[in-house]
């Protein structure tokens, strides 16, 4: 009997201990809310931008948005949605890209669609308020580091990370955890380099304003792009009449607001080929192009270029060379008598050589395609287009083209293909920029996908294609 006793109050004892130290929840390490002192377990998932917010829910999840900006609702973020305002036209080539107008009606054909055309620009950057960033301050960049569609100059939130520039320990680099080791006051993500432009602060002419050209149109030591005075006449750019052009009497002789030195001056501004554009800012005078386009960016508009397209270190566009690309081709589908010679001279950094695919007779999307291959796969590419310099010479035999020249620009990582741009259709479109003046060369190009990529290739093929020959000059990126 005695040991039956102490049987029993071994088990009690042993119950109330039990009971006791799960109430208790010693140094606070139990799973109890009592009080609601304690906080709910941590569900650990992937935040591969560090916006906050999980990639199984993040709209984006590699591009930081920590707002979720949707304009269009169709589940893709406004910083990785390649057409946000959804009316099926790629942002890169909408001429309203934050208002959908699908036919891109443009009446006055000034590069502006109608549905945001306001034939007004308040900030006098040069920049209609109806497609300007930040309509009501000056920034002709139109830098936009989240790719929001708000300009980082009146952007609360630049980077895009959910913290406000005002608070934010890296405005232009993506840090929700606004991790400093040092207690410095600059993140740690962009320590030694706090707007992320990749130029050291050591060497950067604008400290807190991402500009990797760092232009410097007065040569005054600050960046454009943070210049209070981009010309250096002594007039504020908020209220100099000509904010790019030097002119400290602001002389103003018709009285419209823009000085005399970039409109012409004594109420007749002089535009000779009539396009809209006064010859002291035309980059083509005597040559009408309202749209003033500039694809290698050397100065010269491109229906005026006499060199062509240029892709070269000085120029908007880089070329991709031998020091860190090998070239590749081959012949695509049915395509007799088909070939392609010398691909290695389309990254050979000479506009003058080119690579070729001929064409004797393609069927059945036939064709070639004229590759680089990126030496080290671990090194993407991250300008935001892709281009190719070109030429297609006639031949002086018939030329047969039918159902054919679907010229292709695909994007491959590690060697897996991840995107494609196509003339006619496709994932993407392109831009076809124009021919220079006395050359035979134009410059396709395409905006770079969302995802990584590390080569690029060209197609050219056909359902129906004879005697034709297509070259490649080069291969650039850049991020005009």
């Amino acid at each position: 009997m005695k040991v039956q006793m102490k049987s029993l109050s071994a088990i009690m004892l042993a119950t109330l201990l039990g009971l006791g130290l799960a109430g208790c929840e010693a140094d606070g390490d139990g799973d109890s809310n009592n009080g609601g002192t304690n906080n709910p377990p941590v569900t650990r998932t992937n935040d591969q931008d560090r916006d906050g917010i999980p990639d199984n829910v993040d709209n984006c999840p590699t591009m930081a948005n920590a707002m979720q900006e949707d304009q269009d609702g169709d589940g893709i973020g406004d910083v990785c949605d390649d057409d946000r305002d959804g009316d099926g036209e790629d942002n890169p080539t909408d001429n309203c890209p934050l208002v959908p107008n699908p036919n891109q009606e443009d009446a006055d054909g000034d590069g502006i669609g109608d549905a945001c055309d306001q034939d007004n620009d308040q900030d006098k950057d040069g920049i209609d308020d109806g497609v300007d960033n930040c309509p009501t301050i000056f920034n002709p960049e139109q830098g936009d580091v989240d790719n929001d569609g708000i300009g980082d100059v009146c952007d609360d939130d630049a980077d895009g990370d959910g913290v406000p520039n005002t608070t934010d320990n890296c405005v232009y680099t993506p840090n929700a955890d606004q991790a400093d080791l040092d207690t410095d006051g600059i993140g740690d993500v962009c320590e030694d380099d706090r707007d992320g432009d990749t130029i050291l602060d050591t060497n950067d002419n604008c400290l807190n304003t991402p500009n990797t050209d760092q232009a410097d149109q007065d040569v005054d030591g600050i960046g454009d792009v943070c210049d209070d005075d981009r010309d250096g006449d002594g007039v504020p750019n908020d209220t100099d009449n000509c904010p790019l052009t030097a002119n400290a009497d602001q002389a103003d002789s018709d009285g419209n607001g823009i000085g005399d030195v970039c409109d012409g001056g004594g109420g007749d501004p002089t535009d000779t080929d009539g396009d809209g554009v006064p010859d002291t800012t035309d980059n083509c005078p005597t040559i009408t192009n309202a749209d003033q386009a500039d694809g290698d960016g050397d100065g010269k508009g491109d229906v005026c270029d006499d060199d062509g397209f240029t892709c070269s270190a000085a120029t908007t566009y880089q070329p991709l060379t031998t020091a860190d690309y090998t070239a590749d081709s081959a012949v695509l589908g049915v395509c007799l008598g088909c070939s392609v010679d010398d691909e290695g001279n389309a990254i050979d950094n000479m506009n003058a050589t080119f690579a070729q695919i001929n064409i004797g007779a393609a069927l059945i999307y036939g064709g070639g395609y004229v590759k680089a291959v990126a030496n080290n796969p671990a090194m993407d590419i991250s300008d935001s287009m892709v281009g190719f310099v070109v030429s297609d010479p006639a031949s002086q035999l018939l030329n047969l083209e039918l159902l054919g020249n679907f010229t292709t620009i695909r994007f491959f990582d590690d060697g897996v293909e991840v995107d494609s741009a196509t003339v006619g259709g496709g994932v993407l479109d392109l831009d076809l920029l124009g021919l220079g003046a006395n050359s035979d060369q134009r410059f396709i190009s395409a905006p770079a996908p969302a995802v990584a990529f590390d080569s690029i290739q060209l197609d050219y093929a056909g359902l129906v294609n004879a005697n034709k020959s297509f070259r490649i000059h080069d291969i650039c990126v850049g991020t005009p």
